[in-house]
């Protein structure tokens, strides 16, 4: 979606709904999310750098290692996502891609984007992963991948790794 700004808010989007699916304790290399979810394993690795900055994800080095969601989904909103990736000026940005963009110096749609604009915000920032989550299982359907969800819903073995034995990397 344009107000999103980039691919880049689409792949964390879809990346984390993909951690979320996944069991407590499970770790997921970069490789198989970009294979669970279609998305490319090069610039997925790039995003996911960016979500583990912002303390949305977490990383494993070593043996078994991956990466797991940093908090619970229903303390992830769509709008932490969208500024892990996009920064603050995210929705500051002009519709039409104007540099410049106000009040005193309006877009062509500036007049009609700006109550848009705030209903968006509130809706990326009243959205949260667990509730995208609940979504896809509900719908047994998720972004590319539809055999996923049943998949990650059912019940799994509890990790091997411990969370005294993971090392975060720095």
């Amino acid at each position: 979606m344009f107000f999103l700004g980039s691919h880049a808010s689409e792949l964390a989007i879809r990346a984390a709904i993909y951690l979320a699916l996944q069991p407590p304790g499970k770790l997921s290399p970069t490789r198989e999310i970009a294979a669970g979810t279609g998305l490319p394993a090069a610039y997925l690795a790039k995003i996911m750098r960016l979500l583990i900055r912002a303390g949305l994800v977490r990383a494993f080095r070593g043996p078994g290692g991956g990466v797991e969601l940093g908090r619970p989904p229903g303390s992830i909103s769509l709008s932490s996502l969208v500024r892990a990736v996009e920064g603050d000026t995210q929705e500051e940005r002009c519709i039409m891609g104007m540099g410049e963009c106000s009040d005193s110096a309006p877009c062509l749609l500036h007049a009609q984007w700006i109550p848009l604009r705030a209903e968006f915000s509130r809706l990326l920032e009243g959205t949260s992963l667990e509730m995208l989550v609940h979504v896809a299982q509900e719908k047994r359907r998720f972004i590319l991948e539809p055999d996923l969800v049943p998949e990650a819903a059912a019940p799994r073995a509890k990790s091997k790794h411990k969370a005294s034995k993971r090392q975060n990397p720095s």
